[in-house]
């Protein structure tokens, strides 16, 4: 979206050419014009990956989760340092087993595996958003609010926000990490947290 309303190439270029200043950004889509731009490694792109089905109904007309994942070697190959962000993580019925899917897809089709790493960031919500989703018949809002495994949390700066419960929480990470290492351990976790989501991407 920034590339669409934005003049990317001129912010790109202040990166590419300031002494220290990396640019870093995570992204939805695969636009190939940026694969025609040589940033000489400093640029960092963020591919925001989470299994397919949930994708299509968190992720409105944003590319598919396979397209993603099939661009990370051809942006390497283009100059990019490329990472991926596994966020948000939602937790549902059977979840461990898409992401098992996913991280198979992730094994097969990445060849650079020694420089790819990813941060991992678990879902919170907020109420207001809740309250806009609900009125506003945004689908995935049952994925995203279900209190029988979140609890509140009032943020920094006074927002009433839900995550999931924290003893709850620990173990939906290490089952997660768990089963990340076992299928792509060379994929180097950077870090891992609770994010809230931002508004859906309606175009």
């Amino acid at each position: 979206m920034h590339a669409k309303y934005h003049e990317w190439q001129t912010i790109f270029d202040f990166f590419k050419n300031h002494p220290v200043a990396m640019g870093s950004f995570a992204t939805k889509y695969v636009n190939v014009d940026l694969i025609n731009y040589n940033p000489e490694g400093k640029i960092r792109i963020r591919f925001s990956l989470m299994p397919q089905n949930i994708s299509d109904e968190l992720e409105p007309n944003t590319s598919k989760i396979i397209d993603r994942i099939k661009a990370i070697d051809a942006f390497i190959d283009a100059g990019y340092e490329v990472h991926i962000n596994f966020s948000p993580v939602v937790v549902y019925d059977n979840w461990l087993k898409d992401y098992e899917y996913l991280f198979q897809m992730v094994d097969n089709y990445v060849d650079y595996q020694n420089e790819v790493k990813c941060e991992v960031i678990f879902l919170t919500h907020n109420e207001n958003k809740h309250n806009y989703n609900l009125a506003n018949n945004i689908t995935g809002e049952s994925l995203l609010w279900n209190t029988d495994i979140q609890e509140n949390k009032i943020s920094q700066y006074g927002g009433k926000n839900i995550r999931y419960k924290h003893n709850l929480k620990s173990e939906y990470i290490k089952q997660w990490i768990n089963l990340h290492d076992r299928i792509i351990n060379w994929n180097e976790i950077r870090y891992c947290f609770t994010l809230l989501l931002p508004l859906f991407i309606i175009l």
